[in-house]
């Protein structure tokens, strides 16, 4: 079984709107609202693939409880520890006009010690074990960026193989239980190692610095594609060039797919075609990392691998 973590979700209001004008009323065209946060958006791009998942983590208050409603709508089967704050909710604008895209992510709730135990304690116990586990996303206040770590061994420790994608200090942390694969952006990797990375071979020599940690560095290069490195070589996934309408998961699309692949036992170089796939699936349809799989198998038809060492 896949479990999904994710510690810090939203409920994502996305609005569309005509036009933008400081200082004057703006009139929403239509809005639409998602169950977000990275480890949500992975649980429903694998139920979107065919695959099952099971999503974990803390939900809260009105908020949470809609969450959870969607999901189960969604097909997606959760199993969430509950917190007494209300779980936060994300702003999307979108300019119908321009096609310009503003972003307001709100902060997260505080967790409470108690709460925090409640979900290790779960974690600990799950029914059906877990295979393979996705630990994403930000830290909620109150949570130490260590909770990463404890997680990695904890699902480690059950047998399972895990992908963790977050960034800054989390990834950090997460790294020293050594999981098996993470998910960097340039940026991400660039704040990782302390240097900032320009050209595709630092990029991969910041990668396979890693590897003492981790068996298998992918690097989110945007619209240059999706980096896979481990100790066998490097390979490049280039899928093709699309006319994106919604970029919001599809980073997460990318995990969702190659987790998939992870347990198919798949080979890298198919691991990262399928992400890079995926992932540029995602940003041809309008809601928070989903997946037409037609779309999806279109595009993977057309996505080149390429081994650079």
């Amino acid at each position: 079984m896949i479990y999904t973590i994710t510690l810090n979700p939203a409920l994502d209001r996305t609005f569309y709107v005509n036009e933008i004008k400081p200082l004057e009323s703006i009139k929403v065209i239509r809005e639409e609202r998602y169950a977000g946060g990275k480890g949500i958006d992975v649980s429903r791009v694998i139920e979107q693939l065919g695959g099952e998942s099971i999503a974990l983590g803390f939900l809260g208050g009105y908020a949470g409880k809609e969450m959870e409603g969607r999901l189960l709508n969604e097909g997606v089967v959760s199993n969430f520890t509950r917190i007494r704050a209300e779980t936060r909710t994300n702003i999307i604008v979108h300019v119908l006009d321009n096609g310009e895209e503003f972003r307001f992510n709100c902060s997260g709730p505080d967790v409470s010690p108690a709460e925090i135990s409640d979900l290790i304690n779960l974690c600990k116990n799950l029914r059906p074990k877990p295979d393979w586990t996705v630990i994403s996303g930000s830290v909620p206040s109150g949570v130490d960026a260590v909770i990463y770590e404890q997680l990695v061994l904890i699902f480690e420790s059950m047998g399972a193989k895990v992908i963790l994608d977050t960034y800054g200090e989390p990834l950090k942390k997460g790294l020293l239980a050594t999981p098996f694969m993470i998910k960097p952006n340039k940026k991400e990797l660039s704040n990782l190692v302390e240097k900032e990375l320009e050209t595709i071979d630092e990029v991969i020599s910041a990668a396979r610095s890693l590897l003492k940690y981790v068996q298998i560095v992918t690097v989110s290069l945007g619209a240059n594609g999706l980096l896979g490195v481990n100790a066998d070589g490097v390979w490049l996934a280039k899928p093709p060039q699309v006319k994106a309408i919604n970029t919001v998961g599809a980073g997460d699309s990318a995990v969702a797919a190659m987790v998939i692949a992870l347990q198919n036992n798949l080979p890298i170089e198919e691991v990262i075609r399928q992400g890079a796939s995926a992932g540029t699936a995602s940003t041809l349809t309008k809601g928070t990392a989903t997946v037409n799989r037609e779309d999806f198998k279109n595009i993977l038809k057309q996505t080149e691998v390429q081994k650079l060492s």
